[in-house]
């Protein structure tokens, strides 16, 4: 009886150990979504590190869409009572209130997701009964990279004015679009502006798949465009696209 009493209790000290393993506070950082899609519950979340303090938006499963839970104030917890909470944070900790319930949501590092215990206990007169759920979460992919349509790659021009337009495709889930124009010679002879790090022509929060405008010389130029979500957050880059004026 003693063996099998002692062999629980290492089962149970070995499962401590598993899900309270040490994580960077920055890990917890970012984008996730519900690894089910058809969950009922917690559907994403949107985590902000900044030092120590950990802020977390979540949305929970509505119909026709997601319920925002709001932005909340979070904590992180460590080791022991003088641990680096950046180095060695073992969870984070959100509570979410409503008019009905109350929710505690404990997050944990579990290698490339995220292992969220959620505990709902109702303070209305319903007479439901308080539960647990476990839910695990996967970094929010970027927006992929839009397809580059015209003109086309390596294409070369004898116009004036050297009026260029950029076509792309739609990018689902995409907000507005960014691009960035390049030109050979423009900064430093010989290079692209990028290649010694300036900055030639950048040209955010377009709506439209399309942009206009007049380039600056009879030489190089090269394009490349990304997406950007409601959140601001860019998606993946296209590579660079050449054209060349020769007058």
């Amino acid at each position: 009886m003693k063996k099998v009493a002692v062999g629980v209790i290492v089962c149970v000290l070995s499962l401590f150990i598993v899900t309270t393993a040490f994580a960077s506070l920055a890990q917890f950082s970012g984008e996730w979504v519900n690894v089910n899609p058809d969950t009922r519950g917690v559907t994403a979340l949107k985590i902000t590190v900044s030092g120590t303090n950990v802020m977390v938006h979540a949305w929970g499963q509505c119909t026709p869409t997601d319920c925002d839970w709001g932005n909340m104030q979070a904590y992180a917890y460590g080791p022991n009572v003088s641990s680096n909470l950046a180095a060695t944070a073992q969870a984070v900790s959100v509570v979410h209130k409503e008019s009905f319930a109350e929710r505690l949501m404990i997050l944990r590092s579990s290698g490339t997701q995220l292992r969220a215990e959620t505990y709902t206990r109702f303070t209305d007169t319903s007479g439901r009964t308080n539960y647990a759920a476990v839910e695990m979460f996967k970094r929010k992919a970027p927006l992929a990279a839009p397809k580059q349509l015209s003109p086309p790659n390596g294409s070369t021009f004898n116009i004036f004015p050297r009026t260029t337009r950029l076509d792309w495709s739609a990018v689902s889930g995409a907000k507005t679009y960014t691009v960035e124009i390049d030109c050979f010679q423009c900064c430093t002879a010989n290079k692209w502006c990028t290649d010694v790090g300036k900055e030639y022509k950048l040209v955010p929060n377009l709506t439209n798949h399309e942009y206009t405008f007049d380039f600056v010389g009879a030489q190089p130029g090269r394009w490349r465009v990304w997406a950007v979500d409601a959140n601001g957050k860019p998606g993946t880059k296209t590579g660079w696209w050449t054209f060349k004026y020769t007058r």
